[in-house]
């Protein structure tokens, strides 16, 4: 038998103290990252998940209680385009005994023609709850619309505050950030705003990013607070808005998140005007400014 070379033949080296602990460390960073990578795709998958199903919820909704108007020539569309603005079907009416069974903190409906903002508007015991909660009071990060809890809810208050999340797939009130531009103005400048007592045009005549430290949000305005208050919104918008504005008009206040800068907002004001009104006496408790 032909013999070997006994030099050529080396044992396999057995791993050293270091090398076992540069292993160790190697195999824990593996395993930590890659827990890191399924974590953030859950959340990802689950935000995305979230914002569908609250979408598809709303829609529900809008099918069971919206009432729209037939449209003689096209009875199939809710819906028109021009200029490369696309214009939905202005509700007829909200059926408010239904909502009210769903849920009884529902104090308005909110709508603007370019079809995304089309809402029910909730108020809680604070301004908390419904950051994450639908209507259904199912958690969900894309929460509600929602009214200042402070505010009466029968929209009698000289500034009422409603408060929507700017989610990134353009829900909510996303296309508030869209009133930047005097195009997007021009195409939609009035929201509708529908109340179980009440329907009303909402004039948009101010747009401007700020932060939550606003002197907006600051309670207890007189009188002559609220005219300068109105004189302030004017000066501060990015539109130029052809809507007088007096001391005895009602004001809505429409706040979403801007992320430019820390606690940044987008405010959108307008001037409500009524198309339908009856309000019944003590048909809300809650005050938050006076006339």
């Amino acid at each position: 038998m032909k013999d070997f070379n006994k030099e050529k033949i080396r044992p396999a080296r057995k791993m050293t103290g270091k090398k076992k602990k540069l292993a160790v460390i190697y195999n824990i960073l593996l395993v930590f990252f890659s827990l890191v990578i399924v974590f953030c795709g859950f959340k990802i998958g689950s935000y995305y998940w979230q914002g569908w199903r609250s979408t598809s919820e709303n829609e529900t909704i809008i099918d069971e209680v919206v009432s729209t108007p037939s449209l003689p020539t096209v009875s199939q569309n809710s819906s028109s385009s021009s200029g490369g603005y696309t214009f939905a079907t202005i509700p007829k009416s909200v059926d408010f005994q239904k909502l009210k069974k769903k849920n009884s903190e529902v104090v308005g409906w909110i709508f603007n023609q370019n079809g995304i903002i089309n809402y029910p508007i909730m108020q809680a015991v604070n301004n908390d709850y419904y950051l994450n909660h639908t209507i259904n009071k199912t958690k969900n990060v894309n929460g509600s619309i929602f009214m200042n809890y402070k505010n009466k809810g029968n929209f009698t208050d000289k500034l009422t505050f409603i408060y929507g999340h700017s989610m990134k797939n353009g829900t909510m009130f996303a296309s508030l950030l869209r009133y930047r531009n005097q195009s997007y103005y021009n195409a939609y400048p009035s929201f509708y705003l529908y109340t179980p007592y009440g329907k009303y045009k909402l004039d948009v005549f101010s747009a401007f990013e700020t932060t939550d430290a606003d002197k907006i949000y600051s309670a207890g305005y007189n009188q002559k607070d609220y005219s300068d208050i109105i004189s302030y919104a004017f000066s501060k918008s990015k539109v130029k808005a052809d809507v007088t504005v007096s001391e005895q008009d009602r004001i809505v206040v429409l706040s979403t998140c801007a992320y430019n800068n820390d606690n940044g907002r987008f405010l959108v004001l307008a001037k409500m005007t009524v198309l339908e009104e009856k309000i019944p006496e003590n048909s809300s408790k809650n005050t938050l400014f006076h006339q």
